[in-house]
């Protein structure tokens, strides 16, 4: 794992920041954020945010709260204890890319198949440089949709033993991820206090958040 000691400079004028401080409260606050997910609204309106429809406007000052509760660094162990890594700090994490839905070989392009992941989870796994293959490595379209998770989970797991990415398309697959986490490490409780993958949850723009991706972040939250 990388460790940068390179200096830190602020390329942001102390009036510049306060421009982005403003303009960020003022959007959470006076437009809001959609949520798809009911769960997600009686949450946060339990939590004394304001809910209107699929709307939350939030206090400004309730959201820096919840983001001070964030570590500033934790370790995220692999199957080889050699290849565990710490997120934050100064340590610089290096994984395979997310999501592309075609691979190349010379100069033929075609839709990414299992073939292709469990190749570049391979790679993954032999150059010293990457510290995790990461998770969607490539789309591999010749697998079925409702199950590609597994097979992807399960390569991710027996082809490498670097730390991975767990599947958050649905609650469902956030689900399985944490199931076949569970086989490998010992069972799942052992991974409420040992975290052994990461994963990416994305919003649909940045003032909406879907039901499929809010439904994996909460499976995840709750384990």
């Amino acid at each position: 794992m990388f460790v940068n000691t390179s200096p830190r400079y602020e390329i942001l004028s102390e009036d510049a920041l306060e421009v982005l401080d403003k303009g960020w409260k003022r959007l959470v606050s006076e437009i809001g954020i959609e949520f798809m997910s009911p769960w997600a609204l009686e949450m946060l309106a339990a939590a004394g945010q304001k809910v209107e429809g699929d709307n939350v406007k939030f206090d400004p000052e309730w959201i820096l709260e919840q983001v001070a509760k964030a570590p500033s660094d934790y370790q995220v162990h692999a199957r080889n204890p050699e290849n565990t890594v710490t997120i934050g700090g100064k340590n610089m994490v290096f994984s395979g890319v997310y999501g592309p839905p075609f691979a190349m070989r010379g100069k033929e392009r075609g839709n990414g198949t299992m073939e292709h992941f469990r190749n570049f989870t391979k790679l993954c796994q032999v150059f010293p440089e990457m510290d995790s293959a990461g998770g969607v490595i490539v789309e591999p379209d010749d697998a079925a949709m409702d199950s590609r998770h597994l097979d992807m989970t399960l390569a991710l797991q027996t082809l490498t033993d670097k730390i991975y990415m767990g599947n958050v398309v649905r609650g469902e697959n956030a689900e399985d991820c944490l199931n076949m986490a569970g086989i490998v490490f010992g069972g799942r409780e052992v991974l409420e206090t040992k975290p052994v993958m990461i994963s990416l949850v994305n919003c649909n723009s940045p003032l909406r958040w879907d039901g499929r991706m809010t439904d994996a972040m909460l499976v995840l939250a709750k384990h």
